[in-house]
């Protein structure tokens, strides 16, 4: 069973894709379970040193906590299918919005197994939200902060971030990934939203590294100020030059 649950930690994780075609200068990433609806579901846990199942949860909460402690995998399987959702209409009415922004590119990211994510995308169908122009990931338990960085550094044209989920593991994640995007310059935004038991909003900050309001800040999506700049002979003016991501097929 260890050797088992080992191949296919690594089959995983060959076959994640990060998606490098963004061409929008923001993305809002949500999680779905306890984000953007509520539904049924179990987790099997099993020790990583003997391979035996340790016990069965449900909650996002007793997930964080076993997670945390480095000892377990996880078994997301019966999570492939979505049972008795009931949607979370706080979110799901920003969601709506982020969708219908021209600017935004939207990804739903969840910790479920990939093969759930043709159940998110006929959920998100069955409550009136378009799902041609999204991302859906399965990355079954990874970490969203590493998988967030390792997408916005791939697509240089994202300059704002939203990120919505309930887990605090999740967003502990998000605030390290945060900090190590500090060295990119082209961020002018990021929010890291925290969904409560009653799915509203919590917002944990800014990558801007000041509470004093600029201009671009209150539209998230107008041009930085441009500098006073200096005539150089020859200087020339250059002009501008439902999707889930394909899996690797073996």
């Amino acid at each position: 069973m260890k050797l088992l649950l080992e191949n296919w930690r690594k089959f995983l994780k060959e076959e994640l894709v990060v998606p490098t075609d963004i061409n929008k200068k923001a993305i809002s990433v949500y999680d779905f379970d306890e984000t953007i609806a509520a539904s049924k579901g179990q987790i099997g846990v099993y020790n990583k040193e003997t391979g035996q199942h340790f016990k069965t949860i449900t909650t996002q909460a007793e997930y964080d906590k076993l997670a945390e402690t480095g000892k377990y995998d996880f078994d997301f399987s019966s999570l492939a299918y979505i049972t008795d959702p009931t949607e979370l209409v706080p979110v799901t009415n920003k969601l709506r919005k982020d969708v219908e922004n021209k600017a935004m590119q939207v990804m739903i990211l969840t910790a479920r197994a990939g093969n759930a994510e043709g159940e998110i995308q006929m959920y998100l169908d069955s409550i009136g939200i378009p799902t041609d122009d999204l991302y859906i990931v399965g990355c079954e338990g990874c970490d969203k902060g590493k998988y967030v960085e390792d997408m916005v550094r791939r697509n240089p044209t994202i300059e704002v971030i939203h990120f919505y989920d309930d887990s605090e593991k999740n967003i502990r994640d998000m605030e390290s990934a945060k900090e190590r995007m500090a060295d990119l310059k082209r961020i002018r935004f990021f929010v890291i939203n925290r969904v409560d038991s009653d799915a509203e909003l919590e917002k944990k900050g800014t990558a801007l590294g000041s509470s004093k309001e600029r201009e671009e800040d209150t539209n998230l999506f107008a041009e930085p100020k441009k500098q006073a700049m200096k005539y150089r002979p020859g200087r020339q003016k250059r002009g501008p030059g439902g999707m889930i991501p394909e899996r690797k097929k073996k």
